[in-house]
């Protein structure tokens, strides 16, 4: 994947070069900007040219680590080589060398997946959860924002202002996010593109094609085509906490 053009990940982003430097360029302008690892905002719009091995993590919408990366980034939505990076380069170094069963107690340990904690502001508001839960378990059903403020009792206004405030980003982008990152696991598990577009909730893999391309700047084709030597590692725990009813 050396190229990815013009996109916005929806969610904070780190990527980190582990065999050389990573250029970058925003949109609007015109220098290209050269670090081993870049933190970024999801409403970044930008272009990236990798060489050899990346590591890259994408943190979920209302994560204690999406907040961390979304802090980092900074008020442009981008910054370069945070103090914590090298930390994060030999966690990927070591992941390249483990098995996926190792994954998560080797990324326990490194920083700032270590310093983790619950999400209160979510976890507090039972409203929220029922919407986030619905998103998430149900990523195929197309019930629009109007739908969904009815069924928790509140106004339509009243749903996108808390939820946005609470989660980070538009409940729209939300379900968006989810809706990939389903599909993609679905790929993982052994779904052709076509069958994972449609499980996950778009109208066809064309569909599909498209809202990937915006996300990562490359198309779905390209990355899951064979041969492609990609180390997964998906995991849900911070939505998991958010979702936990007392």
């Amino acid at each position: 994947m050396p190229y990815l053009a013009f996109h916005s990940t929806v969610t904070s982003t780190m990527v980190v070069g582990l065999d050389t430097e990573i250029k970058k360029r925003v949109k609007g302008n015109k220098q290209w900007m050269i670090s081993r690892c870049f933190v970024f905002d999801g409403a970044l719009s930008h272009e990236t040219i990798l060489n050899g091995s990346v590591g890259i993590l994408f943190a979920d919408p209302g994560s204690e680590i999406g907040e961390i990366l979304t802090k980092e980034a900074g008020p442009t939505g981008l910054s370069a080589n945070p103090s914590w990076a090298p930390e994060l380069i030999a966690t990927c170094f070591e992941i390249q060398t483990a098995n996926p069963e190792q994954y998560p107690e080797i990324l326990n340990r490194s920083f700032p997946f270590n310093r983790l904690a619950p999400v209160q502001k979510i976890q507090d508001n039972e409203r929220l959860i029922y919407v986030i839960r619905k998103l998430i378990e149900n990523p195929e059903e197309s019930t629009n924002i109007e739908e969904l403020a009815l069924e928790i009792g509140m106004s339509e206004s009243w749903l996108q202002h808390e939820f946005k405030n609470a989660v980070g980003l538009p409940l729209r982008a939300f379900r968006k996010w989810f809706r990939i990152k389903t599909a993609v696991i679905a790929i993982k598990e052994g779904s052709n593109l076509a069958d994972a577009a449609l499980g996950a909730g778009f109208y066809d893999q064309a569909h599909f094609t498209n809202a990937f391309r915006e996300i990562f700047g490359i198309s779905p084709s390209v990355v899951f085509q064979k041969g492609e030597s990609i180390r997964w590692y998906i995991q849900n725990e911070e939505i998991e906490k958010m979702l936990r009813l007392p």
